[in-house]
């Protein structure tokens, strides 16, 4: 118990620092997550991943990877989650990567590389399967789409 109790102070103390990103700037602090104004532009991967497991822990989502020069721009502290973050507007990055209402026959989802426009970055620090949300603006430079395997 007083080793848990030293990990949630040391967490604690982290959380607290102020957090530097290429041009988002912290709005906002509530309990385990972080808001971020602002905008960035990075080039990665993007999937919507539709199978089961997916969808009853993540939800119908299109999420982002971004590539290692970008994911330094993100506004994560003290973070050992993979470097991903998921569009809070799916509807929205659905409908500009022309995504297709389902994957194709015997894949879990699909998914391409593109060059995304964000803003409103949230961050959440907890306990568990968290991931971080940001606001789709735009997109330009999308590969063409292929199938997401399942795992």
């Amino acid at each position: 118990m007083k080793m848990r109790n030293v990990l949630l102070s040391s967490v604690a103390l982290v959380l607290a620092l102020p957090v530097q990103a290429d041009t988002f700037k912290l709005v906002n602090r509530d309990g385990r997550y972080a808001e971020y104004e602002g905008t960035m532009v990075m080039t990665g991967r993007f999937e919507r991943r539709q199978d089961a497991e997916t969808l009853d822990w993540r939800g119908d989502r299109v999420c982002f990877f971004p590539e290692a020069a970008d994911v330094k721009k993100l506004p994560r502290v003290f973070d050992s989650r993979p470097p991903m973050f998921c569009f809070s507007n799916s509807r929205s990055a659905v409908t500009q990567l022309q995504l297709p209402a389902q994957p194709p026959a015997g894949s879990c989802g699909i998914g391409g590389r593109a060059t995304v426009n964000i803003s409103r970055y949230i961050v959440e620090n907890g306990v568990g399967e968290t991931y971080d949300m940001a606001m789709l603006n735009q997109v330009s430079d999308v590969t063409p789409l292929t199938a997401v395997p399942c795992k």
